[in-house]
């Protein structure tokens, strides 16, 4: 996603969040400069807008902002958490690789020979 769509998703999530409005006014100047930008194909995270917009001087400025700004990084983080617990694997499963004891290379050898 490039710049303008990642910042319709970051107002999306500020709305479903019930953004403080100078969060909303904010995300509307920062469309609006972005429009030029609107077909463009470079690829931005919407980690690095959301840091982005925390370092503007509106931002550090003003607790309301900042505070809806760190609430979606946060959202996003619990987020990355749930799947990274999901794709770990279970507890009880033994994953370490463990050397085949003597007996089984002995048995394999006999079924060898009794095969030739």
């Amino acid at each position: 996603m490039n710049l303008y769509e990642q910042l319709i998703v970051v107002r999306e999530r500020f709305e479903n969040i019930g953004a403080h409005d100078d969060s909303m006014d904010l995300v509307e100047k920062l469309l609006k400069r972005a429009e030029p930008a609107k077909n463009d194909n470079t690829s931005i995270a919407m980690l690095q807008v959301l840091r982005h917009m925390t370092r503007m001087p509106e931002v550090i400025d003003n607790y309301n902002i900042y505070n809806d700004i760190q609430e979606l990084l946060s959202e996003r983080d619990d987020v990355e958490i749930a799947t990274q617990e999901d794709s770990a694997p279970a507890a009880y499963v033994d994953t370490e690789r463990h050397p085949k004891p003597k007996s089984f290379y002995k048995a394999k050898k006999d079924r060898e020979k009794k095969v030739k």
